[in-house]
């Protein structure tokens, strides 16, 4: 079975100008994903991010604006190691991360149904869902200079931990179609072998100078009207241009008051 690799895992983007000492959580950054099918071009959905200093929170809409998903993310654990939690409305599933005992737990709910579950130890290589976006500008020099950087990538749905490796490709090598100067090009792939030709590669493109997601091409976390998984490309927008904050360098906690 293929895993639903996340785009906006991608996309935490903007945890963004951490303020101790604020109560609230204000909006600091919006971005809009328009994804289309890889094969037709056709429009699947939109996305809808709203970002705040340590929550970050995700509508998926189709065509029509029906809500079909919605998605809360916490970086009290950590920039690369979110805790999060996906509702799609439509088939009534619950997937996501929480933090127990002093590990993470992943899970996978069917409303009904007791929940399908497997705890991770912290580790400096561990990346969960959103955390995928961060992980990739703390490691951009390493990247643009010519590493690659091996992570485990946490997987709730199914439930499944990737041995996965990180590096950057030049623009006429990567899967998106859309070839700019402006823009660093980088492919995720499977380390085992064995398996490798069962999980699809992810491709993302960042803007250079402001090191953000601006596509993501690879199977979406978002499944189609017959529940069956995508492969999508996706197109971001910002809104407001985010400062990123100092932990983040560092895989640092947002906060761990909240």
């Amino acid at each position: 079975m293929r895993p639903r690799l996340l785009p906006e895992l991608l996309l935490s983007l903007a945890l963004l100008v951490i303020t101790t000492t604020a109560q609230a959580d204000p909006i600091r950054l919006r971005v809009t994903g328009e994804a289309s099918h890889v094969d037709s071009s056709e429009p699947a959905y939109r996305e809808i991010h709203e970002i705040g200093t340590t929550r970050h929170s995700v509508q998926y809409l189709g065509q029509d604006g029906r809500l079909l998903a919605s998605k809360q993310i916490h970086y009290a654990q950590g920039y690369n190691t979110p805790l999060y939690e996906l509702v799609d409305q439509r088939f009534g599933r619950r997937t996501g991360s929480r933090w127990q005992d002093g590990q993470f737990l992943v899970f996978r709910q069917q409303d009904g149904h007791a929940p399908h579950q497997h705890t991770l130890a912290p580790a400096a290589d561990l990346v969960i869902d959103a955390g995928f976006d961060h992980f990739i500008r703390q490691h951009w020099d390493r990247l643009l200079a010519g590493d690659t950087v091996p992570f485990a990538f946490a997987v709730a749905d199914p439930l499944v931990t990737l041995d996965m490796a990180m590096r950057a490709v030049p623009a006429i090598e990567s899967a998106i179609a859309e070839q700019r100067d402006d823009y660093r090009y980088f492919v995720a792939s499977s380390r085992n072998r064995l398996i490798g030709w069962a999980i699809p590669d992810i491709h993302v493109a960042y803007d250079a100078q402001e090191k953000l997601l601006r596509r993501y091409q690879g199977l979406s976390n978002i499944t189609d009207a017959d529940d069956k998984r995508q492969t999508v490309l996706i197109r971001y927008t910002y809104d407001t241009m985010p400062q990123f904050a100092q932990g983040e360098k560092n895989n640092e906690p947002a906060d761990h008051t909240r």
